[in-house]
């Protein structure tokens, strides 16, 4: 699963204006973030979480009554936020891994316009996995990020999704796990056909959504639901509904067996339009898949 389950740090009510001041509250949230993962049945063995604060007080220990152990890694500078990795302990084991400033984009860059530009703080997170009760399945690796929101600098997000595939490429390589299947989900905060996504998929990725929804070029129709605008009749309508969140996997030993199937938009924007409301604690919706190895 990979959810983008909102920082509390990032919610203002100047930012949410459109929303139900209680749904913006921490205590209402994290309530309804923590209902809806005890929810799923089954759990997800493995959950990659964005814009992930309050970790030690509230995520740690709260994934932990769930049988979850985690790693966190939070944003460089003075960013609040960061990404966790959460395993059921039960099933899983963690053999490696490696953190992932993705200001270290700086370091392959040429064009000094985009230099004063990639030193943003994202973070991205790299997992070794094991299965504690197979050992003749076959390990794997789990990594995820949440790049730059800017729609306007698609170069930065481009530049930090190259940083990130090249460190989990030179991970593999200096662990000698080549041949291992690669996991990579997150908010990516690119839509689909975007330059990040053609370019995931260019280096031997693919989407599992990617044939959720024919009539949007396969992904989910959205992620995301986030502002309002006015329309003609004096109501209002969500300012962006779009794709941002997705799972790759990179390996023909790996197949999709199933997809969580997404709510319906107008379940999702019944409670005043737009997210997060008094049913759903994010403006993102989660997304889950299951795979086996062929």
């Amino acid at each position: 699963m990979t959810y983008n389950v909102l920082a509390q740090c990032y919610v203002k009510s100047s930012w949410f204006p459109y929303c139900d001041p209680k749904a913006l509250r921490w205590k209402t949230r994290s309530n309804l973030l923590k209902q809806q993962i005890e929810a799923f049945s089954p759990r997800p063995d493995i959950l990659c979480m964005q814009e992930c604060d309050n970790f030690d007080v509230f995520w740690k220990p709260t994934m932990a009554a769930m049988g979850y152990d985690s790693l966190y890694l939070k944003k460089t500078g003075n960013k609040k936020d960061g990404v966790g990795l959460f395993w059921l302990r039960e099933k899983l084991e963690v053999l490696g891994g490696e953190n992932v400033p993705l200001n270290d984009a700086i370091h392959s860059i040429t064009d000094p316009d985009l230099q004063g530009r990639v030193l943003l703080d994202n973070v991205g997170v790299i997992a070794h996995f094991q299965f504690t009760s197979n050992s003749s399945t076959p390990q794997f690796i789990v990594a995820s990020t949440h790049l730059f929101w800017d729609p306007a600098q698609a170069d930065v997000k481009l530049a930090q999704t190259k940083c990130m595939l090249e460190a989990i490429e030179a991970y593999r390589a200096s662990a000698n796990l080549s041949t291992l299947p690669v996991f990579f989900a997150g908010d990516l905060n690119s839509m689909p056909g975007s330059e990040v996504y053609e370019y995931i998929v260019s280096r031997g990725f693919s989407s599992a959504y990617a044939t959720y929804d024919d009539a949007n070029g396969g992904e989910p129709s959205f992620t995301n639901i986030n502002g309002v605008v006015p329309v003609d009749d004096g109501s209002t309508k969500p300012a962006f509904v779009g794709t941002l969140d997705y799972i790759f996997y990179d390996s023909t030993k790996v197949r999709v067996k199933s997809l969580m199937k997404l709510m319906e938009y107008d379940v999702v924007t019944a409670d005043g339009g737009a997210l997060p409301n008094r049913q759903i604690g994010s403006d993102h919706l989660p997304l889950m898949a299951e795979f086996e190895f062929a």
